[in-house]
């Protein structure tokens, strides 16, 4: 038996896989089939060791093409030893999952049998695993399988996966081994069960509770049963995994079971089992719906024909262990609009406590018990369900009305009122009684004399309609009658009035008065007190103030006036205030008026920001006008003029502020301000004090911002820049550097330069705009061809205000010669070498000599005259000469002659070649 040593190449598969992985889709098997080797028997054998073998076909003989159980594995033992046989389910790529497994020990070598039940499935693979050398043996054959193996133990639980790779395939071999495959069985549905005994449940079965149980079996122990139910909102299901299922009611608070209460839910189960044979059965359940419950009903009683306003009759309860139950009732004899009304009271919906209970009736539908003195109320408690409905009878009876009385008249026949009583006093109360408690009693009365100080109220009580101390006269009798609003009329009686206790009245004795004060004077400030006198001394008097937003009286016994708000001439609405005053003793009152003027005062003057600012050019000229910054200033007192000064410390002479701030060209430059200047900062703080006419000051702090400007143009050190240049210069070479200045600094001192160049025929220069520095763009011999030849062209500088200054540039390129150039290979000869050099070498050395003796002649003879160097006789004509000359008048030293434009050269053009002697040759020519 020949094993590969080719590792697999599988392309991996993703299972998204839902509950169960046993659930198999494939057609359950019609016969009994034989998987692998029909007949085992002694083939070649391998000696390898700890060998896990899998043989996986979609087809002939090793393949699995159906569901079904298996009964046993058949194998040929080559040698003795333990087998692991197992059966593997692909799951993708090189992973399976063991279906079922079976450990057998074969004792001998030859024919084996192992029983083993288990489920399989199409597409299965027969696997088996030895620890020690192989015991399956192999024979040739081109058209087996391919079976893969691994070189470690595979797992041994059931459910678990194994990865076959990093091993190797064996290829055209045929193992001596099959397994047994049998027809599954069918799924049988078994009679159901009910918890309850029967199918009934009560609709106040609670959530989840459970119901029954539905049981399928299979003679194939090793299938696996699914049990389903199909959707019912009430109901819920769990397969138990064992061919049963629990039914219970849902935990769904959304479907409690009384909402189907008086019907018959049948539910539908189907058993599938692992080779997809499905049975199904149903489990009828009826809910029995429980009526509610009528309490608290009396049998009847007795009611008042009158009813002025609403009253309650009676209770009742209407209570459902589960539902939500409604009480309502029905009247005979009935009336339109009926007389007796049904509602809620408190409690649940459904444990709910209503109430019967009358309205208010009206004149024109009312009780009337001499035509109906007795009503019949039914009344019925509902859950809404089939059967779900309590009822109950009272009876109600009317009485006639009966006319109110008087219960604490005649006696006593009078009573005393004391002059004292204010009005609106209660200074008795008549006491009655109506056997009707709904009647509504009122009193009519008379008086004697008229016009008597009293009213009636409907509660009995007598009140005062005016001060006692205004009465008309000293005693009244008073006749008074109750009367219900039926118009039963009670019997009168008689009460008797007494006024006791005559008072003086008080008079003001500093009252009418202009009070004259100052406005802003400080809160709670007295500023007059009120007086008065009263014969009666031993009263005891109350002041009274008019309603006022700025005075107040704060102690009502004393009479001073305070004020309680600010008092600010100004934001007042008025400036004059008459002010209500009243002083009372009790019993009589008088009245008179103070009027407060409040006097102008003037007040200091407010700067409306601790800040202003405002920003002015760099260099601005003297007489700019500055923008205002927005000085604004509050003055409470109207058509008050105030004047202002500023104060800028350092900076003082650069502004000026005019006494009239406020005015748009207030601010204004006195003396260039420029930042080009050392010393200065970019911003000025300055202080601005404003006086009114009370010399009120109130001072501001204004900053002045200075806006860097662009102040000076641009100049060249040169108005022409004159440069010379070889002809044979090359390109990228520097010709030389431009420079431009100004005064201002920062960022307007920085400069772009530019040159301008669509003069010449084309582009043979170029300028760095940063540095001003001119180069060569091109091969001046190659490409200009310009020999002999001068280029003007104009220049700029613009500073980063735009501002722009402007020369030119001259450059003069050399003459250049045409030579031909030999190529050899013999070497130059050196300067010496040529006899012509030597000739003219010499004669130039020869003047030299001669040149430098007679310079130094001259410079002995004429220049030196100084005895220490020279060393001539005091007698000599020359000395005596210099002697006797006086000194030359000094003249003013001349100023040095303009400064030349430079003439810059980058390399000149060699001599003619005939004169060009000091050149080497080559040798040879």
């Amino acid at each position: 038996m020949n094993l590969t040593a080719n590792m697999m190449r599988n392309t991996w598969l993703v299972f998204f896989l839902t509950f169960r992985l046993e659930i198999v889709l494939s057609a359950a098997c019609t016969n009994n089939n034989e998987v692998g080797e029909d007949n085992p028997k002694n083939e070649d054998i391998d000696t390898n060791s700890g060998y896990a073998y899998l043989v996986c076909a979609t087809s002939g003989r090793f393949a699995f093409d159906c569901c079904g159980s298996i009964t046993r594995f058949e194998y040929y033992a080559q040698a003795t030893g333990t087998i692991v046989l197992q059966v593997w389910r692909p799951m993708g790529g090189n992973t399976y999952k063991l279906v079922g497994s079976v450990t057998h020990t074969a004792g001998a070598t030859g024919d084996q049998s192992v029983p083993a039940v288990f489920q399989v499935d199409q597409n299965d693979c027969i696997g088996w695993y030895t620890s020690s050398t192989d015991m399956v043996p192999s024979k040739n054959d081109g058209g087996a399988p391919d079976t893969i193996y691994i070189t470690s133990a595979p797992t041994n639980n059931v459910g678990d996966t194994q990865v076959f790779s990093g091993g190797g395939t064996v290829t055209n071999e045929r193992f001596q081994i099959n397994v047994q495959q049998n027809v599954p069985n069918a799924t049988v549905a078994q009679p159901v069960t009910y918890d309850a005994g029967n199918q009934n449940i009560p609709d106040t079965t609670a959530a989840s509770a459970s119901v029954g149980t539905v049981t399928f079996t299979d003679l194939d122990v090793a299938d696996t049963i699914t049990i389903t139910m199909a959707a019912n909102n009430y109901f819920a299901m769990v397969n138990n995994g064992d061919g049963t299922a629990s039914v219970t009611l849902t935990a769904d608070a959304n479907y409690p079971i009384n909402d189907v209460s008086g019907t018959t839910q049948t539910l539908t189960f189907t058993a599938t089992d692992s080779c997809g044979s499905t049975a199904t059965t149903t489990m009828p359940v009826t809910i029995i719906n429980l009526p509610p419950t009528l309490t608290g009903l009396v049998p009847g009683q007795t009611e008042s024909e009158t009813v002025g306003s609403e009253r309650q009759v009676m209770t009742y309860t209407c209570s459902d262990t589960i539902d939500d139950v409604t009480g309502t009732i029905t009247v005979s004899p009935s009336t339109t609009p009926e007389f007796f009304f049904s509602r809620f009271l408190s409690g649940t919906n459904n444990n709910a406590v209503y109430e019967i209970y009358l309205p208010a009736q009206s004149t024109t539908h009312q009780f009337d018990a001499d035509s109906v003195s007795q009503y019949t109320i039914t009344v019925t408690c509902d859950d809404g369900k089939t059967l779900g409905t309590d009822t109950g009878t009272t009876v109600i009876s009317l009485s006639a009305n009966q006319p109110p009385s008087i219960t604490n008249l005649p006696a006593p026949t009078s009573i005393d009122v004391s002059q004292t009583v204010t009005n609106g006093s209660i200074v008795f109360t008549v006491l009655f009684t109506d056997p009707d408690t709904d009647d509504t009693i009122d009193f009519t009365w008379s008086c004697t004399p008229t016009n008597c100080p009293f009213y009636f109220l409907d509660s009995g009580a007598m009140q005062t309609i005016q001060n006692m101390a205004d009465a008309n006269s000293n005693g009244y009798d008073i006749i008074i009658t109750p009367v219900d609003n039926r118009g039963n009329l009670g019997v009168s009686r008689t009460l008797t009035v007494v006024v006791t206790d005559i008072n003086s009245s008080p008079t003001f004795s500093n009252l009418p008065i202009d009070v004259p004060i100052d406005e802003n004077i400080a809160i709670g400030t007295s500023i007059f007190t009120v007086s008065f006198t009263d014969p009666d001394v031993a009263d005891t008097h109350t002041f009274s103030f008019g309603t006022s937003s700025y005075f107040e009286m704060a102690d009502t016994s004393t009479g001073v006036i305070t004020t309680k708000a600010v008092v600010d001439y100004e934001a007042l609405p008025q400036t004059s205030f008459p002010i209500q005053v009243t002083v009372t003793d009790g019993i009589k009152t008088a009245t008179d008026t103070v009027t407060i003027n409040v006097n102008d005062l003037n007040e200091p003057l407010v700067w409306n920001s601790a800040t202003y600012r405002t920003d002015v050019a760099d260099g601005a000229a003297v007489g700019t006008a500055i923008a205002n910054p927005g000085f604004n200033i509050t003055d409470e007192d109207p058509g008050d003029t105030y004047t202002c000064r500023m104060d800028c410390g350092a900076a003082d002479g650069y502004f000026n502020l005019l006494t009239n701030c406020a005015s748009t060209s207030a601010l204004a430059v006195t003396s260039v301000y420029s930042l080009d200047n050392t010393g200065l900062g970019t911003s000025v703080v300055c202080t601005v004090t404003a006086v009114d006419t009370g010399s009120h000051t109130a001072t501001t702090t204004l900053s002045i911002t200075i806006d860097d400007a662009d102040n000076y143009t641009p100049a060249f050190t040169y108005t022409n820049n004159v440069f010379t240049l070889s002809a044979y210069t090359a390109s990228g070479v520097v010709v030389g550097t431009v420079t431009a200045t100004d005064e201002d600094t920062g960022t307007f001192g920085q400069f772009t330069y530019s040159m301008d160049t669509s003069s010449l025929p084309d582009s043979y220069f170029a300028m760095d705009s940063a540095t001003g520095t001119i180069s060569t763009v091109v091969d001046l011999l190659t490409t200009c061809n310009c020999s002999s030849t001068s280029f003007v062209m104009p220049i700029t500088a613009e500073d980063q205000g735009g501002l722009v200054g402007s020369a030119q540039v001259t450059i003069y390129i050399t003459d250049a010669t045409t030579t031909h150039t030999t190529t050899t290979t013999d070497r130059y000869r050196t300067f010496f070498e040529d006899t012509k050099n030597i000739a003219w070498f010499s004669v130039a050395m020869a003047l030299c000599a001669v040149i430098a003796a007679v310079t130094t002649f001259v410079m002995i003879r004429y220049v030196c005259n100084g005895p220490p160097l020279c060393r001539f006789r005091t007698g000599s004509k020359f000395y005596r000469r210099q002697l006797d000359t006086p000194p030359r008048p000094l003249t003013p030293r001349r100023p040095p002659p303009p400064k030349q434009e430079p003439h810059q050269s980058i390399r000149r053009c060699p001599p003619p070649k005939g004169f060009q002697f000091w050149r080497s040759q080559r040798i040879g020519q």
